[in-house]
């Protein structure tokens, strides 16, 4: 079996890399040695902005986040939209995420009894949950929520509009998540930004859960799951209709069983399919030469521009971030107010 040299760059203190996809990927085919000399580094946007630049050797993004990769830094990357260039981009959605917990629960869609029978009511203590750390852009989350909440008591447990106190506490590494979210009829599955591709576990938790999700989020969702097991919300125009069919699925048992039996995914075949193409992409990377495996520009601008960022400073780099940051929260807010002040002369 073939050793390959890797390490780790650009994750935070404690990052469970034996937990990833990849990693699971790596050690079927290879003998993987974590290295301070190694030959591939496995980058990541977190801990030192761009610390993987002062590497030289062969890089492989691995992102879970909503992050466009920067072909000019990195070799190879394993993200979140659906890109194509070449042998060097494979799109992987959070769905299936690049931690093993999240892809193992997406597995079990794919043989997912859905002969659900009027018994499983009495498991739905709870109306709806509402679990995240943060606002989503432009707010949208947070005010779907509020709306909702005028009908019945959404359960906030996350860190954001938290309405629970420590009544309630879940947490996505050790399966309180899906305990709770059984006990809910509906789960509101907004994620942080509209993207194409950007598909997080959000809907596959809900559906792992036993519970319908309500999503916002990428339009191509359905080209993975059944837009007739969910309730999509496309938008702050989408807000009325998306609120009265929830209000007549929890109005009446017989519909919402109904949505709540029909199949999750179009194909339940995706998962393996996905995985195939996984392991593809990762032995085209490691079966080659190690000198052939680079792809990304060394010389002229692209090195010009890597060497830039391998020695600015890390505080000024995050003093930028910090204030472009307070200047997007501000500007938030400001649109915001504008429109519930249209809203309330409307």
């Amino acid at each position: 079996m073939k050793t390959i040299k890797i390490k780790y760059v650009g994750y935070w203190d404690g990052y469970q890399y034996q937990r990833t996809v990849l990693y699971n990927v790596l050690t079927k085919f290879y003998n993987v040695e974590l290295s301070d000399d190694p030959d591939y580094i496995i980058c990541g946007i977190f801990g030192s902005l761009y610390d993987y630049c002062k590497y030289s050797q062969v890089r492989i993004l691995d992102c879970g986040e909503n992050y466009l990769p920067d072909f000019n830094l990195v070799d190879y990357a394993i993200c979140r939209y659906p890109l194509s260039l070449q042998d060097r981009c494979l799109y992987v959605p959070g769905c299936i995420s690049c931690e093993m917990p999240t892809a193992e629960r997406f597995k079990a869609l794919s043989n997912k009894s859905r002969n659900y029978t009027k018994e499983i009511l009495n498991e739905k203590k709870y109306f709806a949950n509402f679990i995240c750390r943060h606002e989503s852009e432009n707010g949208i989350r947070g005010d779907f929520f509020k709306e909702l909440c005028k009908y019945k008591k959404v359960l906030s447990v996350g860190p954001y509009l938290n309405n629970t106190g420590n009544a309630i506490n879940v947490t996505w590494e050790d399966g309180s998540k899906p305990e709770f979210q059984r006990q809910c009829k509906f789960s509101l599955c907004f994620e942080s930004t509209k993207h194409q591709g950007f598909v997080t576990e959000k809907i596959s938790d809900a559906f792992y859960s036993d519970t319908i999700p309500i999503y916002f989020g990428s339009d191509d969702v359905t080209s993975i799951f059944n837009e007739n097991a969910f309730i999509q919300c496309k938008g702050r125009e989408d807000f009325d209709k998306t609120i009265r069919k929830i209000i007549e699925l929890d109005s009446d048992d017989e519909k919402y069983l109904e949505m709540l039996r029909q199949p999750i995914l179009i194909n339940n075949n995706y998962f393996d399919e996905k995985m195939e193409e996984y392991e593809r992409f990762v032995k085209n990377i490691f079966d080659q030469q190690l000198e052939k495996a680079y792809r990304r520009s060394r010389v002229y601008w692209p090195k010009t521009y890597d060497d830039y960022l391998s020695f600015i400073k890390t505080d000024e780099v995050y003093m930028h971030a910090t204030l472009l940051k307070l200047f997007k929260a501000f500007w938030i807010k400001i649109y915001r107010k504008i429109f519930r002040m249209q809203k309330k002369k409307k």
